[in-house]
């Protein structure tokens, strides 16, 4: 998937959604108030009918996105947690989280997604599905994965591809971890402005290793990303494999249910 390929995916979405939302409307709504020649009846359409504009204002502006991209999105290097330093982060629908990573050229590089997919869990409001086991994997462009995430409370598991055990996260207060990983213990100190508009992870030593910044995109990105406001992923240059898989760990538990 390129990024030209994923704003006509969110086109078809809210479409789809817009269509959906004025289904009760003919159903029951107009029916209704033709039998009961009551105008209140009326009113209970509108709440549908405003969701189903939104959703199709949506619709135009992704599609608009999509016939903007002219450009041909060239293929790009597998993922890997030292594959790039910066990361465009999208979001698709899910029941928890589905966080697509492109590579600053539109390709897709990877995605975080929940193990534990069911079709019921959309039906599910927010303080039922937080009883699911929080399992997240993350996965390169050919569907393989490259970690594996458990979160259960305040504390998270880091697993590599082949099911061992590397890190080990606790939230000893409020925005601060404690990490350990090759017998090594340090601690990660998050800071987020309102509405996760920046967001950076410090170590010990208060250094930011890793950063998402909404709002900041250097201009020839623009060419693929056409929204302003993408999130962007960036890592410190000479972070290791562990480190960045710290930073997308706690990711994982700040971004669930962005998209719900």
């Amino acid at each position: 998937m390129s990024i030209q390929q994923y704003y006509r995916f969110a086109a078809i979405t809210y479409l789809n959604g817009s269509i959906a939302a004025l289904i009760p409307v003919m159903i029951v709504v107009i029916p209704l108030s033709i039998l009961s020649h009551g105008k209140e009846v009326v009113w209970t359409a509108l709440p549908f009918i405003l969701y189903s504009l939104v959703s199709y204002q949506s619709y135009l502006l992704n599609h608009d996105r999509s016939l903007e991209i002219d450009k041909n999105v060239p293929e790009d290097d597998n993922l890997s947690l030292r594959s790039k330093d910066n990361y465009l982060l999208m979001f698709m629908p899910a029941p928890s989280l589905r966080m697509l990573l492109f590579s600053p050229k539109g390709a897709i590089l990877g995605e975080i997604r929940d193990a534990r997919y069911l079709k019921l869990r959309w039906f599910l409001p927010y303080f039922l599905d937080r009883f699911i086991p929080a399992e997240y994997g993350l996965y390169n462009v050919n569907n393989e994965l490259v970690m594996k995430v458990q979160w259960k409370r305040d504390r998270a598991n880091v697993y590599d591809s082949n099911g061992n055990l590397r890190v080990k996260i606790e939230e000893q207060e409020r925005n601060k971890y404690n990490i350990q990983f090759f017998n090594q213990a340090f601690s990660i100190i998050v800071q987020s402005e309102r509405l996760f508009t920046d967001i950076q992870f410090k170590n010990t030593n208060r250094k930011t290793i890793g950063r998402v910044r909404k709002g900041w995109m250097p201009l020839e990105w623009d060419a693929f990303f056409k929204d302003a406001n993408t999130p962007v992923l960036s890592f410190d240059d000479d972070l290791s494999e562990e480190e960045r898989s710290i930073v997308l760990a706690l990711l994982v538990k700040i971004y669930r249910y962005r998209n719900h």
